[in-house]
């Protein structure tokens, strides 16, 4: 995909973390790799700031940085100091805007990297401002995850932007749908005929969704203590992952289709229950920057959920999520039944096939297979395996660069759709902000409870 329009890119809260480390080494990308031309950012924060300071922070997110390209992104930007509550900024934005479409620049993106609590009082100051729509090019808005705090909030959040821009505006963003391989689940699924006979409940014994960070809060103690694991990871990118591994093959490979076989699944996917659920938190987590004395906030969720339709009924999906983990890993784990051992010698230990897509750190998948020692009849594991990088090198557009290059030429397909929404937070919704004990974890351990959930039902966590 390149992206060729021409546009104004208007990023709320350019001051805040994501624009740093995310949004503007994104757009340094787009630049270089000629990805996108005449176009004009203006960045809107509350504190005093100037474009060298913007450019300066973003710096060390950039890998071996282009001084000629970042000079070019530099002369592209602007800044506009206001508070996003003030009707104030909207007037002088739309003054700004103006001068832009005088020069040909009519297409406009408002990116709200803000706190999910702006996002409806913003959409309506662009509403009265005038600024929702044009005659003259088009508007889209992204918003950030995550999208509302449960299922009633996602909801009204919902009707109420959509009284300002239609859905073909909206872009809500899940930065794990930019990752190159979370792309290629479908492809892997859908073009090879080995896999899909088998993608089904008559062969597969259970799923795993493994996302495993190996650091703490961090500085985002301040937002993470309000939303907590499930909020902030599970209800968005774990059910994406779900959906994508467990959806019909699309009718076509468009927005649409892809979007509506997401939205079955996640429709059939049975509300969790409290008994398949366990939280925990990571000790010392109280003693994070900016969380809450006492703090109940989870930072680990494990749970089983179950797809109620034809092809995965009683299949059960293993989902686990957690900070201070022994390592980053961000996984699938698909794990077929186990081959009928009777053709091989009493006591061979025969251990069933897996397919193993990995995302982070390195991405890839592999598979497992059984074959023989030599010089026995011992049966060992082998793997065939796929490394992205050793196979493409390590220049593929990160999920940021994905994601904006997708909004500007107008792809929705790796964006969540209103419905995909509410759907993942009725999912959860009976699990948050309830008096489920959260059991306390040590770093760089599981805690015992999710080990021991998993195996009363036969099975093990893969990692």
């Amino acid at each position: 995909m390149i992206c060729m329009a021409s546009a104004v890119i208007v990023i709320m809260g350019i001051t805040g973390d994501l624009s740093k480390r995310k949004l503007i080494p994104s757009m340094y990308r787009l630049l270089k790799n000629k990805k996108i031309k005449d176009f004009a950012i203006i960045g809107i924060g509350r504190r005093e700031l100037s474009v060298a300071d913007i450019i300066t922070g973003s710096r060390k997110f950039i890998s071996k940085p282009d001084a000629s390209v970042l000079s070019s992104l530099e002369n592209n930007i602007s800044y506009l100091q206001g508070d996003l509550d003030d009707k104030n900024t909207y007037d002088a934005l739309k003054k700004r805007l103006a001068g832009h479409a005088k020069k040909g620049l009519t297409n406009v993106l408002f990116y709200l990297a803000t706190l999910p609590g702006h996002f409806d009082p913003i959409a309506q100051n662009l509403k009265s401002s005038g600024l929702s729509k044009s005659s003259k090019g088009w508007v889209r808005v992204v918003f950030e995850k995550p999208f509302g705090s449960n299922l009633e909030d996602a909801q009204e959040l919902n009707a109420s932007i959509k009284k300002v821009f239609s859905e073909d505006q909206i872009y809500r963003i899940d930065h794990y749908l930019g990752k190159e391989l979370v792309q290629n689940i479908a492809v892997l699924r859908f073009s090879n005929t080995v896999l899909e006979p088998l993608w089904n409940k008559n062969h597969i014994d259970h799923i795993q969704i493994i996302l495993n960070e190996d650091i703490g809060v961090e500085d985002r103690g301040g937002f993470y203590d309000k939303y907590g694991a499930i909020k902030d990871v599970v209800q968005n990118h774990m059910m994406q992952l779900l959906a994508l591994v467990a959806m019909e093959a699309p009718s076509s490979f468009n927005a649409l289709q892809i979007r509506n076989e997401k939205f079955k699944v996640l429709q059939s996917t049975r509300s969790v229950d409290a008994h398949d659920t366990i939280l925990g938190q990571y000790s010392g987590y109280g003693q994070e920057k900016d969380v809450a004395a006492g703090s109940n906030t989870e930072t680990f969720a494990a749970m089983k959920l179950f797809v109620d339709n034809m092809r995965w009924q009683h299949v059960p999906f293993y989902l686990k999520t957690g900070k201070k983990m022994k390592e980053k890993k961000s996984l699938i784990y698909i794990q077929f039944e186990e081959a009928p051992g009777v053709l091989f010698k009493e006591g061979a230990k025969l251990e069933p096939n897996h397919l193993v897509i990995t995302v982070q750190p390195s991405e890839g998948f592999y598979m497992t297979l059984n074959a023989k020692s030599p010089g026995s009849l011992d049966l060992t594991q082998v793997k065939m395996d796929f490394c992205h990088n050793c196979k493409y090198g390590a220049n593929t557009p990160e999920a940021y660069e994905t994601l904006l290059e997708s909004v500007l030429a107008g792809d929705q397909s790796v964006f969540v759709r209103s419905d995909e929404v509410e759907q993942s937070w009725r999912i959860v919704d009976k699990v948050i902000d309830t008096s489920l004990k959260v059991r306390s974890y040590a770093a760089g351990k599981d805690p015992k409870s999710a080990t021991d959930f998993i195996a009363k039902d036969g099975r093990k966590w893969f990692v």
